[in-house]
């Protein structure tokens, strides 16, 4: 890393302004290159001193080998563009067989934003310069590597994943990033592969007024590549002025593995799931089962497991990491998170669910499914007002999703407020017109509110985007039958409620939900204890499920809610 100060230095008609790396000549700009500033601010800051050669280079290349004279040269450069000629009383001093002093009076001039720590940081996608494929991997996952790291920070809000891959390949500047992300500071950064060693270079700017804050470049074998993660993490940490407690600071130094091998599959691993592909996913597995072999206590390993497994709905493989993950590593947010998940949707363990919701926003505060998730939980315990905070938070995380963006609808709705609900929905529709899910709940809404042909219409859309995928036909056709019945099409419905019934891969609950709106309640408790048998998952949404409205009165309901284990 080159050396950096938040200290600006005036001489004479000079200012060296340290945070935005220009050198001024009464206020006017005086072109230098990169490594020709960071010559001169090592000179300026240690006015009066002589410096060897050797520390120079050290601190303007580091870990870099150079020949000397690219010292000379630049030197040489500098005084050229600061108009020194030769025989004058010149500020640069070349002191024989012993180094250069600068030797103008200077004064230090203290920025004044630098007591002010920055709070919110969106990290970019690092460029792959050469676009070379066996080096993709490596760019998004130092990308991600930081991401994850920094997210465990309390008291700095980090853009998740999702958001910040919007802007690969694109060339935005870091106030667009700033405004469309709402964070004070962007990290960009290069990957390149030079002579054997892998080179990264980045820049932190705040995204206010896009200025220079800090930047660095580093180089190292391809094996130090996660130590040399470490250390940008921890400088980053520093440039943004956070006060992180004796915990964050052991977390961000903490390695997950030894391996560099097992780290390297890892990554891999992440790349491919990141395609969000069947084959992709498969090939992420193997790439995290061949990381587990290499290190069978790599606990991050395990956590790739429960997204490739959760994205395959296999719940059990999911779970089992998620169990095998924490064995490991008690700190993982992540892992906490999913095994929340599993223990509310389908273990039905609604008090554990919650510990582990708590303790995984405890130790990942910027993971925005961790927010999503719990605020979910909590509407459907019918916590409504504990829930809408989270739902906000989830957004603010992460902007750009449209999962996250769904939060505040989902819970709306099961809070009966519809119109806030209808309003988050056209907001997520107008991302994506052809997000099947909003249009899905927005028709739910649309039906909760008697506007039946409005319904009728997300409905049949949704088919429409769905056309062939049997089982999304399958349930759709169900909530149609639902809607006919509330309509008072009562012929239309029963017909609907006759075929779904026979139809395997259509929920008890969605057919019981027919007979609730036919008023046929019998056979609405039946079916609900046939989906209560099968532990169909929609049974998590008892309490508040507004389809269910017509049903709530009668005893048998209360005993549901008991026999499921709902608070």
């Amino acid at each position: 890393m080159f050396w950096q100060t938040k200290t600006s230095y005036e001489f004479g008609p000079f200012r060296v302004d340290a945070r935005e790396r220009q050198l001024l000549r009464n206020g006017e700009l005086v072109p230098l290159t990169p490594k020709v500033f960071d010559i001169l601010l090592v000179l300026a800051k240690s006015s009066g001193h002589i410096l060897s050669k050797d520390e120079i280079m050290k601190l303007v290349w580091p870990n870099t080998a150079v020949e000397a004279g690219n010292l000379a040269r630049n030197i040489s450069t500098l005084r050229k563009a600061r108009g020194e000629r030769p025989r004058e009383s010149q500020f640069i001093e070349t002191i024989p067989w012993r180094g250069h002093r600068f030797a103008a009076n200077v004064r230090e001039v203290r920025d004044r934003r630098a007591g002010s720590a920055i709070d919110s940081i969106a990290v970019l996608p690092f460029v792959n310069v050469a676009a070379d494929a066996n080096l993709e991997y490596l760019s998004d996952g130092i990308t991600e590597s930081l991401i994850g790291s920094l997210s465990q920070l309390t008291h700095l809000n980090v853009m998740s994943r999702n958001s910040a891959f919007r802007y690969k390949g694109r060339d935005a500047d870091a106030q667009t990033v700033g405004r469309e992300l709402n964070v004070q500071a962007v990290l960009m950064g290069r990957v390149a592969e030079r002579d054997g060693l892998l080179s990264i270079s980045f820049e932190l700017v705040d995204a206010r007024d896009d200025s220079y804050i800090w930047g660095a470049q580093y180089n190292c074998q391809l094996a130090d590549i996660f130590t040399m993660q470490q250390t940008m993490a921890q400088e980053i940490t520093e440039k943004l002025r956070l006060s992180l407690t004796n915990e964050e600071q052991q977390r961000l130094a903490r390695r997950q593995t030894q391996s560099a091998e097992a780290y390297h599959l890892y990554l891999k691993g992440r790349y491919h799931f990141n395609k969000l592909t069947m084959d992709g996913v498969q090939k992420a597995i193997t790439h995290f089962e061949h990381a587990i072999e290499k290190d069978p206590q790599y606990a991050l390993a395990y956590t790739g497991l429960i997204d490739g497994s959760n994205y395959l709905g296999n719940s059990a493989a999911a779970k089992e990491a998620a169990t095998k993950a924490l064995e490991l590593d008690q700190t993982l947010g992540e892992a906490h998170a999913s095994l929340a998940f599993h223990k509310w949707i389908y273990d039905w363990d609604f008090a554990a669910a919650e510990r582990e919701f708590k303790q995984a926003l405890q130790l990942s505060p910027n993971y925005a499914e961790a927010h999503h998730w719990y605020a979910l939980y909590l509407a459907n315990m019918g916590r409504h007002d504990e829930a809408a905070p989270l739902a906000t938070r989830a957004i603010e995380l992460d902007p750009l999703s449209l999962l996250m963006n769904m939060t505040p609808a989902l819970t709306s709705y099961l809070a009966r407020q519809y119109d806030r609900a209808t309003e988050a929905l056209h907001k997520v529709i107008d991302m994506e017109p052809n997000f099947v899910v909003a249009r899905s709940v927005l028709g739910n809404v649309y039906a909760q509110k008697g506007m039946y042909d409005a319904a009728m219409a997300e409905y049949q859309e949704v088919l429409k985007l769905s056309r062939g995928v049997s089982v999304v036909e399958a349930a759709m056709k169900a909530v149609i039958g639902h809607l006919c019945a509330k309509q008072g099409k009562k012929s239309k419905a029963q017909k609907i409620l006759d075929e779904v019934s026979k139809e395997a891969n259509v929920s008890p609950h969605s057919i019981a939900e027919i007979h609730a709106a036919l008023g046929k309640r019998d056979s609405a408790f039946e079916w609900l204890k046939k989906a209560l048998e099968q532990r169909d998952m929609q049974m998590v949404s008892l309490k508040v499920n507004p389809t269910l409205d017509g049903l709530r009165e009668d005893p048998r309901f209360a005993d549901l809610v008991r026999r499921v284990g709902l608070p």
